[in-house]
């Protein structure tokens, strides 16, 4: 069945278990959402509204599908609605983000001083910014 509606899978999806985190559960539910995002271009936002389920919850189950639409345990999962609603997820790539460490440094007066002036006429707007600056540089010296 190759002509389905959005409508055709939220109406699959309002009927299962969306909070139970068995492996076949989450494999339903992920597949379906992975439909409305990929196939019919939903936002997770849209999709968290129509489902009331949390954004943060289909983010990570849309990935899911991506990530283990080749595996065996994952088919047998969604072979019911695989076969009701077809889509390739070979095409769909996910981009890995990834997060910034913080790290804490204690100065003493003379040092955040020196660096307020160098971030002064370097025109940066924080103090922050010019510790990065010139981590920056100093990395890049030292891989010279």
């Amino acid at each position: 069945m190759e002509d389905y509606t959005r409508d055709d899978v939220l109406q699959a999806l309002s009927k299962l278990d969306l909070k139970s985190r068995k492996r076949p559960n989450v494999d339903q539910r992920s597949y379906l959402f992975a439909i409305l995002a990929y196939k019919f271009n939903l936002s997770e936002h849209t999709i968290s509204d129509l489902t009331n389920v949390p954004r943060e919850t289909i983010n990570y189950n849309k990935k899911l599908t991506v990530q283990f639409y080749k595996d065996k345990g994952f088919i047998a999962n969604v072979f019911v609605y695989a076969q009701r609603f077809p889509f390739d997820f070979s095409d769909i790539k996910i981009e890995r983000v990834y997060r910034q460490k913080t790290v804490t440094l204690n100065l003493d007066h003379k040092q955040f001083k020196k660096l307020k002036t160098a971030g002064e006429i370097l025109g940066h707007g924080s103090i922050r910014t010019t510790i990065k600056f010139f981590l920056e540089k100093s990395i890049k010296l030292w891989e010279e």
